[in-house]
């Protein structure tokens, strides 16, 4: 059974189509020392409907520029690589989770965006990680479940069946399909021929201490994943609500030297900005 259920895991990954060229294109350039703006620009402007949406963006409440941004060049001098890049992916995403993926595409693009400004929200009060990455690995961080939104109901009712037998949501998406969704996820955007850094980040990111490219980034972005989650979570205890899902690393604390209520500090301020951020992405 088990067999079966990777093959169709297999074959479900070769049928997601790839993710845009122009995003892919740009996350590969952006990850190269020394790159400029003007650069991933050139690239950008190729494709008309992606740079409407980048300047729609640049001029959304959410990002509060004094004056309003005209061009693309306007918007790399503003912002600067990593942000631009962001702003590509953020554009590309959303349609990309909507055309591919199966059952409530729009919570999980959501969730995506929510755990991508809470990764970034944490990277800056980490201080050792680049913020930027920290929101370009959160929002690719869970794409795995575009795979598994595609599952047949009975392996969906085991995979509860088995966390509701005590063990952890990952152990039981490996018990029943052979990996997790962080799994899935790395292989897929191995497949995109993503940077390593993301690949290993988005593999690991509910182990964060087995990263071996960037562990503070993975266990950043876990963090903000916890916290993200937390506002879904039901009216009681908020620090209970962190990990509700898949848990929460307890190395991920000591590797950030973050304490429980230094995020339960975050949750105001991240309720604010994802406010402001999806009506961005609304524009």
């Amino acid at each position: 059974m088990m067999v079966e259920t990777l093959r169709s895991l297999v074959t479900d990954m070769r049928s997601i189509a790839p993710f845009p060229h122009v995003a892919s294109t740009v996350l590969s350039l952006a990850a190269k020392p020394g790159v400029v703006p003007e650069q991933l620009i050139e690239v950008i402007q190729t494709d008309p409907g992606l740079t409407g949406k980048v300047l729609k963006l640049c001029n959304s409440a959410y990002y509060g520029f004094q004056r309003e941004i005209a061009s693309l060049e306007e918007a790399g001098n503003m912002v600067g690589v990593r942000t631009l890049t962001n702003l590509v992916l953020t554009s590309c995403s959303g349609r990309y989770f909507e055309e591919q993926g199966a059952g409530d595409t729009e919570h999980a693009w959501q969730s995506s965006v929510a755990t991508a400004v809470a990764g970034r929200m944490v990277a800056q009060v980490v201080g050792r990680v680049d913020a930027e990455r920290a929101y370009t690995s959160g929002l690719l961080l869970n794409v795995g479940g575009l795979i598994l939104a595609r599952l047949e109901g009975d392996e969906q009712v085991r995979i509860e069946a088995e966390v509701a037998a005590g063990r952890s949501r990952v152990h039981a998406e490996r018990v029943v399909l052979g990996m997790s969704h962080a799994e899935v996820g790395a292989r897929l955007v191995t497949r995109w021929m993503l940077p390593e850094v993301l690949i290993d980040t988005l593999r690991h990111h509910h182990a964060p201490e087995r990263a071996t490219l960037d562990p503070t980034l993975a266990a950043t972005v876990h963090l903000g994943e916890a916290l993200a989650e937390s506002l879904e979570a039901e009216d009681g205890d908020e620090a209970e609500a962190f990990g509700a899902r898949y848990g929460v690393s307890d190395a991920a604390w000591s590797m950030t030297d973050l304490l429980p209520h230094v995020l339960l500090e975050l949750r105001p301020r991240l309720q604010a900005e994802l406010q402001d951020a999806r009506s961005a992405l609304a524009a």
